[in-house]
């Protein structure tokens, strides 16, 4: 039940239940389980689509479809992107309120514990997961026309070039896209198989950031990926900037060294 509480006004507001999760790759970033002593808040509403909303931001939501499985409820198809499109890490912390009619309003906090206070640049989503155009090349044009992030990730391709060190490597300009970097093509169908998967970036000092490889498009059929959750931490705690050169240096199969130059 919600509870009602009053503001400095003097107006009545309602808060909805809580639960929180912490984000770990491959084990929640697929679909997500609803608690089970918070299931008894949504069984008198409970449908098979719910929306995620980010809270204090009103330009992104998500529709995710919601799945019933022995008695447990999870969140499917629909969730993967929400956690591709926040670029959320391992052991990130996410807290869920709910608010009715299958509608979440969500609370992002970084592993050092502070709530994020910025958000991806994407629209609202409304159509159903997992509904896909028939060819890549479809997918892209749509996307330029429709996400600022994705035409961002496509604006950093094209200014990525290939560089020869001690192993494969490329360049690319850090475009102000804060959650996402593209792999140029000719590298990506050459070093980087399609999937989802983690790789390690490790600076000049030799520290380490453990980021998420997603395909870079809506459809399976791209044959090109991205960088994804953990891009933005790393990117942070190495103070790059827009319009920085990084080059990725591939120094073992799942290992790269990043050379940072500011502009």
């Amino acid at each position: 039940m919600a509870r009602t509480t009053f503001n400095n006004g003097g107006m009545e507001e309602k808060k909805g239940p809580t639960f929180f999760k912490i984000i770990k790759t491959g084990f929640n970033t697929e679909d997500l389980r609803i608690p089970p002593k918070f299931r008894r808040h949504l069984l008198n509403e409970l449908s098979d689509r719910a929306t995620l909303n980010l809270m204090d931001s009103s330009n992104s939501s998500w529709t995710v479809d919601v799945s019933q499985t022995e008695g447990e409820i999870y969140f499917k198809n629909g969730w993967q992107k929400f956690v591709r499109d926040n670029s959320l890490g391992n052991f990130e912390f996410l807290v869920f309120r709910y608010e009715s009619d299958m509608q979440f309003s969500i609370e992002i906090f970084e592993r050092n514990a502070s709530k994020r206070i910025t958000f991806p640049n994407v629209r609202t989503h409304r159509q159903a997961a997992g509904i896909h155009t028939q060819s890549c090349q479809s997918n892209k044009l749509k996307e330029v026309k429709e996400e600022e992030e994705d035409y961002q990730d496509n604006k950093e391709e094209e200014a990525a070039t290939l560089h020869n060190l001690e192993g494969p490597a490329f360049t690319s300009i850090v475009g102000q896209n804060l959650y996402n970097l593209a792999v140029p093509t000719d590298f990506s169908m050459k070093y980087f198989p399609l999937g989802y998967y983690t790789i390690v970036l490790k600076n000049s000092e030799a520290r380490e950031w453990e980021v998420s490889v997603v395909p870079n498009g809506k459809d399976a059929s791209c044959n090109t990926v991205k960088l994804s959750a953990g891009w933005a931490a790393f990117r942070r705690d190495n103070q790059i900037n827009s319009g920085d050169t990084c080059t990725f240096e591939l120094v073992e199969s799942k290992t790269m060294l990043v050379h940072i130059d500011p502009k």
